[in-house]
């Protein structure tokens, strides 16, 4: 299983000496979002104390000294670090095709990802989800902040399988059912499901006040379309449906017109809403994500 990848030292070496950008701050004199990690005491004015000698004269209150001749210095909030939950579809149509490996690359990438977010001391964690029924699975990692934990992954990752249904919205209510404060949400899922439900999960997390990030996955057969031309009788392995299908160049050439479409309108909402978005086709594209879209994601060296 491609997951296995995400622990060997030559794929952890590719990811040292990136980080994952993320909104910490938000600026009191503009009241706009500064995207970076801030360094020091931090942006958000807090409060103001009385000067004293050996004070760095850039904080000193320039206004009070001129109406009141006072010499106060402005102090800050210190930085607060931020949650990251990555968050991994394991429902049924994760698992095919058989060959493509498509839920080993999104563990690969989610287990990258946490591994970038933990060079900041950031509390990180991995959940997995899927709808079984009339109920929910969404079992998460605890919260791990230094890279050296980062192999308690390993055991988290040898559990997870695939089945149920993708679930999309109920995945971002139960994280939002936790009451955590808002920290980064990144999303990992083929996305197969309809606009309403991948635009009401991304959407109620930007309500909530998260930077949202989403990860499309894909097989390399699967958003190819290279499937051998012949009759078929598909069966939808969450919803149990079938139905006879034949496929002809005509229909495969169908097929990749609705893969690309769908993407592309996931990609309008994403950029729409201000949510950062990546695409991850093939598990042997690995290294070639990790370059091209990983900054896409706010990764940077």
């Amino acid at each position: 299983m491609l997951a296995a990848r995400a622990f060997e030292p030559d794929f952890l070496r590719r990811l040292d000496g990136l980080i994952m950008q993320a909104r910490r701050t938000r600026s009191p004199r503009a009241g706009r979002r500064v995207i970076g990690r801030n360094q020091g005491a931090g942006i958000e004015l807090e409060d103001f104390r009385e000067y004293a000698p050996g004070d760095d004269l850039r904080f000193l209150d320039w206004n009070a000294l001129a109406r009141l001749d006072d010499l106060k210095i402005r102090t800050f909030r210190p930085e607060r670090q931020i949650e990251v939950t990555v968050m991994v579809d394991a429902s049924a149509s994760m698992g095919l095709p058989a060959g493509d490996d498509k839920l080993g690359l999104a563990l690969t990438l989610a287990a990258g990802l946490a591994y970038i977010a933990m060079s900041e001391n950031d509390p990180v964690r991995i959940a997995v989800f899927a709808g079984h029924g009339a109920t929910a699975r969404f079992a998460a990692t605890p919260f791990f902040r230094r890279r050296e934990s980062y192999a308690e992954f390993r055991a988290f990752f040898a559990g997870v399988r695939h089945g149920g249904e993708t679930r999309l919205a109920q995945a971002a209510a139960s994280l939002l059912d936790q009451r955590r404060a808002s920290g980064v949400a990144i999303l990992v899922s083929d996305f197969l499901v309809g606009p309403a439900d991948y635009e009401t999960a991304l959407g109620d997390l930007l309500a909530a006040g998260c930077e949202v990030k989403a990860v499309h996955v894909m097989g390399d057969r699967e958003s190819a379309a290279d499937y051998p031309p012949g009759s078929y009788r598909v069966r939808d392995c969450e919803t149990g449906v079938a139905r006879d299908v034949s496929f002809g160049p005509r229909e495969l050439a169908a097929c990749r017109q609705r893969i690309a479409a769908h993407a592309d309108a996931l990609a309008d909402f994403c950029k729409r809403r201000g949510v950062m978005y990546a695409r991850a086709f093939g598990a042997s594209r690995l290294d070639q994500i990790v370059a091209e879209e990983f900054p896409r994601l706010g990764v940077i060296a």
